[in-house]
């Protein structure tokens, strides 16, 4: 059995994340909505889509943040 990739690993890690966290990294870094969409989908402000981002990546050991702030503002 092979052994799975980073992408895999990401996708797993992020499964393990609570459902706040867990939606916003899928829709962000793996369907590529901006924060504003993200923000308007969940019903929450762009400022939160931001901090629940910021939490995800680092519990996920993900990526360094620096596009996270893109269509923030």
């Amino acid at each position: 059995m092979e052994q799975p990739g980073v992408f895999q690993l990401t996708l797993l890690r992020a499964f393990g994340l609570s459902k706040a966290y867990r939606d916003v990294f899928l829709l962000k870094d793996i369907q590529g909505y901006t924060l504003a969409e993200i923000a308007a989908i969940l019903g929450i402000s762009i400022d939160t889509a931001l901090v629940r981002l910021k939490r995800a990546r680092r519990e996920i050991g993900h990526w360094d943040d620096s596009d996270a702030t893109e269509g923030a503002r």
